[in-house]
């Protein structure tokens, strides 16, 4: 494998680390984002359900403030 292989191997590293980070980031957005909401729904005088499903980078939410 010539330089310029290795140069692509780098590049596919780089990408790939900077795309697991902004996953991880917007995953922490989204938890803030979430108890914003539920504390909202609470001072509302409502109950708030969510839903947390899968890890670190595929996380998706489920929420409903049922009052």
């Amino acid at each position: 494998m010539g330089n310029n292989g290795k140069v692509w191997i780098v590049i596919g590293l780089v990408i790939m680390v900077i795309g697991i980070g902004l996953s991880v980031l917007f995953s922490v957005i989204s938890d803030k984002k979430i108890d914003q909401l539920v504390e909202r729904c609470e001072n509302d005088g409502g109950k708030a359900i969510v839903e947390k499903s899968g890890f670190i980078i595929t996380t998706s939410f489920k929420f409903e403030c049922q009052k």
